[in-house]
């Protein structure tokens, strides 16, 4: 009985999620932020960022962009991944491929978090300023369709976008920070029913 009630105290407290995604090229991770159970847990992990490799195959995986350096300055090995674009329709064709079949809990997932906070910041220049100022505009113009569509699923207070072209000069720097608010029984619900989503599948 004590248990049950504990579980029923647990399903409805909240956690905050905060994502970051750091790329510049020397700096990429992903920092992962939970904090719950009225700030008395409070986790952190830090993932170099990775990149997505296809196999043989074709099926997709994730693998880590790392380095082993043998001092500050001596690089003895480097592992990166080149995405071509066949290998894009391959990611967008499994990306469809997988919405099919776990439209139902993703659904659930979306309505069930709240968005308090969400910037992504783009800072990106090549040697011709006019192709600059050009890929600028796509940019921004890409950045409001993709939040447009976020509003329209997901409940979000805030949104700060920042596009900072730097002319004659070659620059990529980009950071996506959001905080995500839910409560613990949503995803102890949303995690059961990709499960058996999974499962009836694999019957």
């Amino acid at each position: 009985m004590m248990l049950i009630i504990v579980f029923s105290i647990l399903f409805f407290v909240p956690i905050t999620i905060s994502i970051k995604i750091l790329k510049d090229g020397t700096n990429d991770k992903v920092i992962l932020k939970i904090k719950t159970l009225f700030g008395l847990f409070n986790y952190k992990i830090e993932i170099p960022f990775v990149d997505l490799d296809m196999k043989k195959n074709g099926i997709p995986f994730l693998k880590l962009n790392t380095e082993v350096k043998k001092n500050e300055d001596e690089l003895i090995e480097e592992n990166k991944t080149m995405v071509t674009f066949e290998e894009i329709k391959k990611i967008v064709k499994k990306a469809k491929y997988f919405l099919k079949y776990y439209t139902s809990p993703i659904k659930y997932v979306l309505e069930k978090m709240k968005i308090s906070d969400f910037l992504w910041t783009t800072e990106f220049g090549i040697e011709n300023a006019a192709v600059t100022g050009l890929l600028s505009g796509i940019l921004w113009a890409a950045k409001s369709q993709l939040i447009t569509i976020m509003r329209n699923n997901i409940t979000c207070s805030k949104v700060t976008l920042k596009v900072i072209p730097k002319f004659n000069k070659e620059s990529f720097k980009t950071t996506i920070h959001c905080i995500i608010n839910t409560k613990i029984g949503y995803i102890i619900i949303a995690t059961i029913k990709f499960g058996y989503t999974f499962i009836r599948k694999r019957w």
